[in-house]
């Protein structure tokens, strides 16, 4: 069938029409992926952003020296080589984001020519994202370094959730995929460098230098990694905001396993007006993370496990049942409590009620209801949960030291004694109640106003 005859333009109007055309400028030098996908890649190397986010391999990335040994059972490479390398038989997606499937794009990458297989150097920066100033810091790797990897795969990595399946998918983030996602953003690195220096440091005497080297490790790293972290969140973006959100997350960690500042430390705020905050900035900066970005974007590749989606055996029962640890009859105290706090009528009480049930829920979800069960969410199993959801105007009772809010904090406390599996939360339960004692001393015979 012919097309339908159209008038052929004059010159004058073809001249007009390529005049008004914009100019677009294109580009054959995207990686692979992005070119069989049919999306805009920004060329950033050795390994661009989208390849980064999904978790697949880009050909921008150094090759690894040739070996004659099979790829690991269950590998990327494995994967990929299941299908023989020929094209997929998967539905042709149009061009666009890509979704949850992109895992089976791990499949050998046709490689250049003139690539070789060398590694690159140990000062090669790979970015945070296209448009932050971290591609200008160098990230160095040395025999300390190794030693904190270790420790943070090994050992720390089991230690941050509850999870007694070593191969959930949970136990897999954070120790396989965290590491991962560091390698292009360093600010991620240096965080669980830190957090596995305190680990280290926790479990050496106290007062022995290697304590005092590990410490002084987890320091450098942790700063380090906030810094980075804090000149990136400005550009907080679709390619960005997995590692974003996971480095604000373990700045959280390193902050409780650095221990208290001091008496007037109340874990999510100081009383002092002299000392800054350290974490809950960053705690709320990951509530925005996830009030802005969609989760289907933000939980996808390599973030996948930390989208909420429950396993499918995952236990719903009350934890106490689940860790093992005392139950603790709470249901009356807290109700007792309730009716105390609606009794005083100010500004503030609709804030301490809020607190309070919210409270409620965490306990309910570890202890059981009344007669001891519980049939809600998993959310409130985690029991910092409750630091997480927590109001910035609550946070402002506690630093203008007002009774209530102290007591609804001292009612959290039991809360922090289960968590035995958490290390770096050790000795934060009786440090806030001698802190809260303090305080409320002070306060009542005038010598702190």
């Amino acid at each position: 069938m012919t097309p339908p005859h159209q008038p052929p333009e004059s010159p004058g109007t073809g001249r007009v029409s390529k005049l008004a055309r914009r100019p677009h400028r294109k580009s054959r030098n995207g990686c692979f992926n992005c070119k069989r996908r049919k999306v805009k890649c920004d060329e950033v190397k050795p390994v661009c952003s989208n390849c980064v986010r999904f978790g697949i391999p880009c050909d921008f990335a150094p090759l690894p020296p040739p070996s004659e040994d099979p790829a690991p059972k269950g590998s990327a490479v494995e994967v990929g080589a299941n299908h023989g390398g020929e094209s997929s038989t998967a539905p042709r997606r149009g061009p666009g984001r890509p979704r949850k499937d992109w895992a089976t794009l791990a499949k050998p990458l046709p490689q250049p020519a003139e690539r070789t297989g060398t590694s690159p150097s140990s000062t090669v920066t790979t970015p945070a994202s296209t448009s932050t100033v971290s591609e200008s810091m160098p990230c160095s790797f040395n025999v300390a370094d190794a030693e904190l990897l270790l420790q943070f795969i090994t050992h720390t990595a089991s230690s941050l959730h509850d999870s007694p399946d070593t191969n959930s998918s949970i136990a897999r983030f954070w120790e396989r995929n965290v590491p991962q996602i560091g390698i292009s953003y360093h600010f991620v690195l240096h965080l669980t460098y830190g957090l596995a220096g305190y680990h280290l440091a926790f479990s050496e005497t106290s007062n022995g230098d290697r304590h005092a080297q590990y410490l002084a490790l987890a320091r450098h790293h942790s700063e380090t990694g906030l810094l980075e972290l804090n000149r990136t969140l400005p550009s907080l973006d679709e390619t960005n905001c997995g590692a974003l959100y996971v480095s604000a997350v373990l700045v959280c960690y390193c902050a409780f396993a650095a221990g208290p500042i001091g008496v007037t430390d109340l874990l999510v705020c100081n009383v002092d007006d002299t000392a800054p905050q350290r974490w809950l900035p960053l705690i709320h900066g990951v509530r925005l993370i996830r009030q802005t970005i969609e989760p289907a974007t933000l939980f996808t590749g390599l973030m996948e496990p930390l989208g909420g989606s429950p396993e499918p055996d995952e236990d719903t029962r009350p934890m106490y049942l689940i860790g093992g640890f005392p139950h603790v009859e709470w249901v009356e105290p807290l109700e007792k409590f309730r009716k105390w706090l609606e009794s005083y009528d100010t500004p503030d009480t609709i804030i301490y009620l809020r607190a309070l049930s919210s409270l409620s829920d965490i306990y309910e979800a570890n202890y059981g209801d009344i007669n001891g069960r519980y049939s809600g969410g998993t959310e409130n199993q985690f029991v910092f949960g409750w630091l997480y959801r927590m109001h910035d105007l609550f946070v402002a009772c506690l630093q203008r030291k007002e009774p209530q809010a102290l007591l609804i904090l001292a009612y959290y406390v039991p809360l922090l004694k289960t968590l035995k599996k958490c290390w770096f939360i050790e000795g934060w339960a009786k440090h806030l109640l001698g802190s809260i004692r303090i305080i409320a001393s002070a306060m009542k015979s005038g010598l702190w106003s």
